[in-house]
Order: C-alpha cells, then sequence, then structure tokens
C-alpha cells in the first residue's frame, strides 16, 4: 500500500465566479484526504490503530504547504479524486504529497505537498514522532511529487 485513493463529492458552492473549483476549496479537498487518511487504519487490521489514535495528547499541524494547480476543475456531480501519500517522515514532521485527479489518473487538476508537525499542545513546541507512528507513516510512503516549477532560493536573483 503507498497511496490512499479518496473520493471527494463536489458541491455546487465549490464554484467561483469564474466557472471552476476555487483553489481556496482545493485546499479544502486535500485537508479533508489528510483527514480521512489520519484516521483510517491499515487495511489488513481493521482494528489497528489510526495515525490520529496515536497522536494521543499531543496534536499536529500545518508547517507548509505547496500546491500547483494543473488545469481547471469544473463542477459535475461525479466526485473528483485526491490521491494522498507520505513521502517524507522527519524528526517530529512528516510530508503528505497528493494530486487532485480522475479515478484513474487520466487527468491530474493540482499536485500538492503539506508538512505536518507534531507538537506539544502546552507549549507548542515539535514532539518527536515515535515509532509506532513511523511504521504507520511508512506503510504509505511513496515518491515525492514532482512540481513542475520551483521558486528560486532565497537570496536567488529573478531575471
Amino acid at each position: 500500500m503507498s497511496s490512499l485513493l479518496i473520493p471527494i463529492q463536489m458541491r455546487f458552492g465549490d464554484i467561483d465566479s469564474y466557472g471552476h473549483v476555487n483553489n481556496v476549496t482545493v485546499l479544502q479537498y486535500l485537508e479533508d484526504a489528510r483527514v480521512r487518511l489520519m484516521a483510517r487504519p491499515l487495511p489488513e487490521d481493521a482494528a489497528a490503530a489510526t495515525f490520529r489514535s496515536l497522536v494521543g495528547d499531543r496534536q499536529t499541524v500545518i508547517g507548509r504547504q505547496e500546491i500547483e494547480y494543473a488545469e481547471q476543475l469544473l463542477y459535475r456531480p461525479d466526485p473528483v479524486f485526491v490521491r494522498v501519500w507520505v513521502s517524507s517522515v522527519g524528526g517530529s514532521s512528516f510530508v503528505l504529497d497528493y494530486a487532485v485527479q480522475e479515478e484513474d489518473g487520466s487527468r491530474v487538476y493540482a499536485v500538492a505537498q503539506t508538512t505536518v508537525v507534531q507538537i506539544d499542545r502546552g507549549t507548542g513546541r515539535p514532539v518527536r514522532l515515535d515509532e509506532a507512528q513511523r511504521d504507520l507513516l511508512e506503510q504509505w510512503s511513496d515518491a515525492p511529487t514532482r512540481f513542475a516549477r520551483r521558486p528560486a532560493p532565497a537570496g536567488a536573483r529573478v531575471r
């Protein structure tokens, strides 16, 4: 198991004045996929812990988010799909990658990455991921998203 394909039912209200799904709404689709992934036990053990249950009294927050829109997503009654997977696991954080796409992957509307950081609720300071969390995250690992265009490094001159 490398990734999870999450169906997202579009709503007519997701459309903006330009006639396509608003960019903020696409970020909400990613959030929905992220929350559903974190609440999902591994398929081979439906009684297993979820990532959310392993967080315990800590919490996770978004440290960074990047999205690249590839094609307009227009309203339709059929769901769009968000493929989500883990591309990196660090000390107290991990990176989730996404593709907003057709179920079969024939069209990709956006790709994205989110860095999720585990923190202590009281102090707001990062807390290391434990072994059980790392093992669960590794079950969803796959290669990182390749963005078509990356911003120039800090301090680089833009022409």
